[in-house]
């Protein structure tokens, strides 16, 4: 999706942003607060998209808003304050549309996996890719993480990750370590982001990466078999208390 003109301005909308002509009335007389505050969030998700947070100007955001500086101190507190309700914002739209599995109780672990990878791959290579925000601001995070990722880590990241090692463990069926849970579950995550990370190499290899639910439903099943096949190994072949002192 390209950035719109720039006579053109965004207005935020759950959950996508959407170019629209500047309405004819003058900024000096609106008098909605609630959408000067999503122009200056749909504007900050242009800016902050394309140069990230650090290279992202106020300046311009306040341009492109069509508002003072002034007014995001009012709304957002700061550039780091208003980046941070961005970036949260853009995850919380995605993850409100669909949420991450959860192995709820009686249910098969081993399912759950399953459902779980095949969140994981949907989320990275149809829901990420077409939300025209939250992708690029995660690309800039990785190459230079800003004051916010710690937040993002703590509030969003970290509950879906424990949820994940949980149902790890649940397949392991308590035998596995702490430490191989979580290694096991970066594995996990480690395969799904590699055919969105490496999609042009992937493709070039002559592996079509899948962007229909019949192709990413293939796909995870095929994680998830190699994933089960190495956790009940490990599971298998980690020695009890008992042998361990014996």
């Amino acid at each position: 999706m390209a950035f719109p003109a720039s006579n053109e301005t965004l207005v935020y909308k759950h959950p996508f942003y959407f170019p629209v002509k500047s309405p004819a009335q003058p900024v000096s007389r609106e008098r909605d607060p609630e959408a000067r505050k999503e122009r200056i969030l749909a504007a900050a998700g242009v800016v902050f998209g394309k140069a990230g947070f650090a290279a992202g100007s106020v300046r311009e955001i306040s341009r492109r808003a069509r508002v003072n500086l002034a007014s995001i101190n009012y709304y957002f507190g700061s550039k780091e304050g208003l980046y941070r309700e961005l970036l949260l914002a853009a995850h919380q739209q995605v993850l409100t549309l669909e949420a991450p599995p959860t192995l709820a109780e009686g249910a098969d672990a081993r399912e759950t996996l399953r459902q779980w990878v095949d969140f994981c791959l949907r989320f990275v290579l149809v829901k990420r890719p077409s939300h025209p925000v939250l992708g690029r601001l995660m690309a800039h995070e990785m190459r230079q993480p800003s004051p916010v990722l710690n937040e993002l880590v703590k509030r969003v990241i970290d509950p879906i990750f424990g949820e994940l090692k949980r149902v790890v463990a649940a397949v392991g069926r308590g035998k596995l370590s702490s430490g191989q849970v979580e290694m096991f579950a970066h594995h996990l995550i480690g395969m799904c982001v590699h055919y969105e990370q490496g999609a042009q190499v992937i493709k070039r290899l002559g592996f079509a990466v899948p962007d229909s639910e019949t192709g990413i439903a293939k796909l995870a099943d095929s994680i998830t078999t190699l994933a089960l096949g190495g956790i009940s190994g490990a599971a298998s072949n980690r020695p009890s208390k008992t042998s361990k002192h014996s």
